[in-house]
């Protein structure tokens, strides 16, 4: 058997004299808030927490009271990241009934906003956090009802946002206390809204790119605003990318134009030339044959001939014009693909339409500086990629701006 020299100490704390261990809170500071709830931090197990009950003056309201046991109800449902954690609901000596939740080391959105300059990154990636959190909250089927930077809450390194105070929050399965609330200048004016709200944020936000035309429709009448936070997220997510999209698509037709430019006003090479055969007629000089070209003579007009009988007849407009390869560069003019992105994001009908009748008229300049070998050809192949582009596009697209609610 191997020889056992001893064995190592093991790894630990030192052990300070005087532990306190007990379920009781000792530390007590009182955080400053207002209205009727009471806020006081305190040491539990070696642990801060945030203790929340209600101030002296109101501890014996029964609607207060019904009011602290709603908001636990309905906090102790929530578990995610971004939204505070409530752990119970306890008699606290002092302090009376309270909700336990946990202690947030950080900042108000209020005060991280006012107090430091940020980049558009950082409240971009804030703003994300905020649309998750609510994102989450509706899903369980409950309305906050009281959303504002100073119930947002921040930690100092910027990281992780809280969503926090649902006092005034309500669900579909209770009862009580369902009165219109919220606070002046976050509360829409046709009653609570968290869209309303979370516009108000968002603007204060200032995330750049085309987002003030998604807070726009935040702020808007009822039934023009964001049906909900997922197709807010997502319109969101889109505004920040648009102004990379106009300017690529912008560049692209700068492009696009040029070649179709070059294209139609190109003057052959002498090896693109066709060669016509014309008939030949052979005479003998001195033994030499030499081939002479015979070009043949109009026939003489006989009697004149009325001005109308001149005008070509219909039968003699070609009926099918290979315009395929002047969709293919108009369309990448165009670039339809970008003009549905708009769609997508703009809220103003009047502007809107003005962006249709603008690549309308964008369209019959570049039919109009065509070169083609015929103004027949060119009356006929133009109403050919008319006719393309509005039965499949600018059709859509008037549509599309019809169904748009102007403001």
């Amino acid at each position: 058997m191997a020889k056992v020299y001893g064995e190592e100490p093991t790894s630990g704390f030192v052990k300070p004299d005087g532990i306190l261990k007990t379920d009781r809170f000792t530390d007590f500071t009182i955080v400053p808030s207002r209205g009727y709830s009471l806020l006081v931090r305190a040491k539990r197990h070696g642990r801060w927490w945030m203790l929340k009950g209600l101030k002296e003056k109101y501890r014996q309201d029964a609607i207060y009271q019904v009011l602290l046991q709603k908001e636990y109800e309905i906090t102790s449902q929530l578990q995610h990241p971004m939204v505070v954690s409530v752990f119970s609901f306890e008699e606290v000596e002092g302090y009376g009934p309270c909700i336990v939740m946990e202690w947030i080391d950080g900042l108000t959105l209020r005060e991280w906003l006012d107090n430091h300059k940020h980049t558009q990154k950082e409240r971009r990636y804030v703003a994300d956090m905020l649309l998750e959190a609510l994102a989450y909250v509706h899903s369980r089927q409950t309305q906050h009802r009281d959303l504002k930077p100073s119930n947002v809450m921040i930690t100092h390194d910027g990281q992780h946002l809280k969503l926090i105070d649902f006092g005034l929050s309500d669900t579909d399965s209770h009862t009580l206390l369902k009165a219109p609330a919220g606070t002046e200048g976050y509360m829409a004016p046709d009653g609570p809204s968290d869209i309303y709200s979370l516009g108000r944020i968002l603007r204060e936000l200032r995330l750049g790119g085309f987002s003030s035309w998604i807070v726009r429709r935040c702020l808007s009448a009822k039934e023009k605003r964001c049906r909900n936070v997922w197709t807010l997220s997502a319109s969101l997510h889109r505004s920040y990318r648009l102004p990379v999209y106009l300017l690529l698509m912008i560049f692209l037709g700068v492009v696009a134009f040029f070649v179709y430019i070059y294209k139609s006003d190109r003057v052959p090479h002498a090896e693109e030339i066709p060669i016509v055969d014309m008939p030949k007629s052979t005479t003998v000089e001195n033994d030499t044959t030499i081939e002479i070209p015979v070009i043949p003579l109009p026939e003489p007009i006989s009697e004149k001939v009325p001005l109308s009988e001149t005008k070509p007849s219909t039968e003699e407009i070609p009926t099918q014009i290979d315009v395929s390869e002047d969709i293919r560069i108009i369309e990448s003019t165009i670039s339809p693909s970008g003009i549905e992105l708009f769609f997508d994001t703009v809220s103003s009908k009047t502007l809107a339409l003005k962006v249709i009748v603008g690549w309308e008229k964008a369209l019959d300049n570049m039919l109009e500086n065509r070169s083609v070998l015929s103004k027949t050809e060119k009356d006929s192949s133009n109403q050919a990629i008319r006719q393309y582009f509005e039965r499949h596009y600018f059709s859509r697209w008037r549509q599309r701006a019809a169904d748009i609610s102007d403001e």
